[in-house]
């Protein structure tokens, strides 16, 4: 039997990564503990979460040919992520961040992309695929992806991040709308509950709160909320788009929303406990912390 496969589309950059006892002030050096250059962005996140987990990751994004899309190449290899869908523009800026990581765990980001590698869609969609997760960073990327999957009844899941608006298509063809607070309040500020509220019946959505559980709203209208695992966290660094990637195999592997939401919650919690890029979150760890807390 096949792995399941997921397409990710949206945002892959090249993060690097400074380790600071504290955010500098304005104006003033700072000495890093620590620094890495690694290859990340949402899509390419979810997709290696994917890969690790046991599905087949398809990623849909753009490099430009220079250094830096060079590294994010060379990346994909190695996690064993589908570059078929992976294009490389010539005469364009591979996606890069600067990244500040407190002892906490906490980040500050940030980021330069050029609007050329957001462009249209023009690849070929694969035949069979079992469903597909999009951020808003590539409005027209999505919404080619959740056309065809609507058009065959399959999952598709949305990364909802500020700015919003400009993802407005995606969101109306969307399954799932999974929502940072920060997306949240940028939809529909106020309380998560009323925000939720305001999307319309027939969809899926829910809001990820960090250490608080996780508020879903199902297509019906009902509301529940999924725990967290408690853990110590070292790098929060991608642990939303772990956690998007883990959601979105769950629901290509059939899985309902709220076991979906609960193996997703405790892929970001093995994730934040090690730094960005060391190691992904794999089955049997995930299991074992499902195990260890009653929810396997």
């Amino acid at each position: 039997m096949s792995a399941p496969c997921v397409i990710c589309t949206g945002l892959v950059t090249v993060d690097v990564v400074y380790d600071l006892e504290k955010l500098p002030e304005e104006g003033r050096k700072a000495r890093a503990v620590d620094a890495r250059m690694i290859a990340g962005g949402g899509a390419l996140n979810a997709a290696a979460t994917i890969a690790s987990l046991g599905g087949h990751a398809m990623l849909a994004a753009s490099v430009g040919d220079d250094e830096f899309g060079r590294v994010v190449r060379k990346k994909i290899s190695e996690l064993g992520i589908d570059d078929t869908l992976f294009r490389t523009l010539p005469g364009v800026g591979t996606a890069h961040s600067a990244v500040l990581v407190t002892p906490g765990g906490e980040r500050t980001i940030v980021n330069r992309r050029d609007d050329r590698l957001f462009g249209t869609w023009s690849a070929a969609i694969p035949a069979a695929f079992d469903a597909v997760l999009a951020d808003t960073r590539w409005p027209d990327g999505a919404v080619a992806l959740f056309d065809c999957a609507g058009a065959r009844g399959l999952p598709a899941v949305l990364d909802v991040e500020a700015p919003v608006r400009p993802a407005g298509a995606a969101l109306l063809r969307a399954t799932h709308l999974a929502f940072s607070e920060q997306g949240l309040n940028d939809y529909a500020p106020g309380s998560p509950a009323a925000a939720l509220g305001r999307i319309p019946g027939g969809v899926w959505a829910c809001v990820t709160r960090g250490t608080d559980p996780v508020l879903c709203r199902d297509a019906g209208g009902r509301f529940c909320e999924v725990p967290v695992f408690p853990t110590q966290a070292l790098d929060t660094l991608g642990a939303g788009d772990v956690w998007h990637g883990a959601f979105a195999l769950g629901l290509a592997e059939g899985l309902v929303e709220a076991d979906a939401v609960r193996r997703a919650n405790a892929s970001a919690a093995v994730k934040v406990t090690r730094r960005t890029g060391e190691a992904w979150p794999t089955p049997a760890e995930v299991a074992a912390l499902m195990a260890r807390t009653g929810a396997a």
